[in-house]
């Protein structure tokens, strides 16, 4: 009799551990994500789509749960969060990490293209590959970058007509190159506000201008507070999601691969719809008072001239990948500036 009970107890923790085992089995990974900006804006609508494709294709092996709204990290300190584990994955602003990473300064190249379709291409290729494992060495690594449209300027003082309008402007900046250049232009560049902070910085008068891609520009509001809108694409900055480079490494290749896949798709729709979403949110700040002008071509040439000695000079003084970048993406850089 007790010979039978204990072995119906040994059946039933076999059967137990079973369970339990299998249970475990079928759980998903978790992968948080962190990310920040409205969630009407198109990226942010895009990234959700991205999520759900990942998670359906994945098959319940793992689950990304998004973190939106900067509710974990914002833009100024996503890059060390990612690099260090702290979250699994996040959306970067390129601008931010530049310090980091200052090859990403070499596919963001201010009055370097013409159009956000020869700024893509940079993110392709034996560029994409340097850009890439510049990435990996701080532990990162870019599944795929958004684009948003060209920035252009927003200011409380008017349009800029002339290289002299520039002379002690307030303007706030988040990349190097930028900061270089506007002191070359004998601006007055200020990089310690961060984005989510720029619109109070503008209201109170601590700063005349910002530079900003017209969509994300209207969602922050500066069009409210700096109503006269300089058409320059002076550059055209990426939003890059991310994943920590151990939590990649410790992803089986074919959830990699889909990964990948996907961000492909979000890459190709971010491209052909920011032309679309600029030109709509362009009427839309206009209706609320905005004030357009292009900026004339003889100033852009003007710009682009000093623009070129700051790639230069860039390239010198981050060796030869940056060199190989700037032969890449600018393979005859004198044409820029006939």
């Amino acid at each position: 009799m007790y010979k039978f009970i204990g072995y119906m107890a040994g059946l039933c923790l076999s059967g137990l551990l079973l369970l339990s085992s299998s249970a475990h089995a079928e759980s998903p990974k978790i992968l948080r994500i962190a990310s920040w900006g409205p969630p009407q804006h198109f990226l942010s609508k895009s990234r959700t789509a991205w999520i759900d494709a990942v998670n359906e294709r994945a098959g319940g092996r793992i689950k990304i749960i998004d973190y939106p709204g900067g509710q974990l990290y914002g833009p100024k300190d996503m890059h060390r969060a990612v690099s260090r584990g702290l979250i699994d994955m996040g959306v970067i602003l390129q601008p931010r990490l530049m310090a980091t990473v200052p090859l990403l300064q070499g596919v963001y190249l201010p009055f370097a293209f013409d159009s956000m379709e020869q700024a893509a291409n940079a993110y392709d290729g034996e560029s994409l590959a340097i850009i890439d494992q510049a990435m990996r060495d701080k532990n990162l690594q870019l599944i795929y970058p958004s684009f948003s449209g060209g920035v252009d300027i927003f200011s409380s003082q008017g349009t800029i007509d002339s290289p002299a309008d520039m002379k002690n402007l307030r303007i706030l900046a988040t990349s190097p190159m930028f900061t270089d250049l506007l002191l070359r232009l004998q601006a007055a560049p200020d990089t310690s506000i961060p984005q989510s902070e720029q619109y109070m910085a503008l209201k109170r008068g601590v700063a005349d201008a910002t530079i900003n891609a017209i969509v994300t520009g209207y969602f922050q509001r500066n069009h409210e507070v700096a109503p006269y809108v300089t058409k320059a694409n002076m550059s055209f900055p990426t939003v890059l999601l991310t994943i920590n480079l151990d939590v990649w490494n410790a992803l089986p290749e074919d959830i990699q691969a889909i990964m990948m896949e996907e961000g492909e798709k979000q890459k190709a729709y971010s491209l052909a719809a920011s032309a679309a979403m600029e030109a709509h949110f362009t009427n839309a700040i206009a209706e609320q008072g905005g004030i357009f002008k292009a900026m004339p071509a003889a100033t852009r040439k003007q710009i682009q001239a000093v623009s070129s000695d700051v790639w230069h000079a860039w390239a010198e003084q981050n060796g030869p990948a940056a060199q190989r970048l700037l032969e890449l993406n600018l393979p005859q850089p004198e044409q820029a500036v006939e």
